[in-house]
């Protein structure tokens, strides 16, 4: 089984950089272009943003 490619984007806020930060570290991040899955840290506005610019991809 293929490990799942992950890539963690997170919002300007010190706590969802601090969360993307531990979370690379655990499960390292996907360049964009080959991520199965996007996972956005931030509040809603930033969750958003993350989908528009995810789609299209296939992400």
């Amino acid at each position: 089984m293929t490990a799942l490619r992950i890539r963690f984007v997170a919002s300007e806020a010190p706590t969802a950089q601090a969360a993307r930060a531990r979370l690379t570290d655990l499960y390292g991040c996907a360049e964009a272009e080959a991520a199965d899955v996007v996972v956005a840290l931030g509040g809603d506005g930033f969750m958003l943003q993350a989908l528009h610019a995810a789609q299209g991809t296939g992400t």
